[in-house]
């Protein structure tokens, strides 16, 4: 594998998973966040409920799954992984660009649909689109988000089996 020397390598030989990276998925998954937000701040308060608005966001939550199976993959990036996890990595800019697709498709449908836009939730919305094609932007083009894509760490080799 070919590194460049400014790339931080993990203990397991592949590009280190970057903080941005982290931060990229709990955006493009924030329903997800908001619904644990909720359920965890509903014990203690709750009117924490009507964060959700008219319920629970079922399209929306549907439309992030993708991501949320992609960063399982990423939690699960060693040497031990199975191959769902490897087969979603490897596929993870065209993940997170299907992700970030059908989450502006949906939000320009609320928004036509909205009959005049107020700061929230509607330019919210739009400002969180705006970011979402900046991450798809980046982990489709940046060289370091190519090349984390690319690797995998190798399966162990089976104990007994002579080099």
């Amino acid at each position: 594998m070919n590194h460049d020397h400014a790339f931080e390598i993990d203990r397991h030989g592949v590009l280190r998973i970057p903080v941005l990276f982290w931060l990229a998925m709990a955006l493009l998954a924030r329903h997800w966040v908001l619904m644990l937000v909720v359920i965890v701040t509903a014990r203690r308060q709750s009117s924490a409920w009507g964060l959700l608005g008219d319920g629970i966001p079922w399209g929306w939550l549907a439309l992030e799954a993708p991501i949320l199976l992609l960063t399982a993959a990423a939690f699960y990036r060693q040497p031990t992984a199975g191959a769902w996890a490897r087969w979603l990595w490897r596929r993870g800019p065209w993940i997170v660009a299907l992700a970030v697709a059908l989450n502006l498709g949906w939000t320009g449908k609320l928004l036509l649909e909205s009959a005049y836009w107020t700061p929230w939730p509607e330019l919210f919305l739009a400002s969180c689109c705006v970011l979402d094609l900046a991450i798809a932007l980046a982990m489709t083009t940046t060289p370091y988000y190519r090349q984390m894509f690319a690797e995998f760490p190798a399966r162990p080799e089976a104990d007994g089996q002579a080099a």
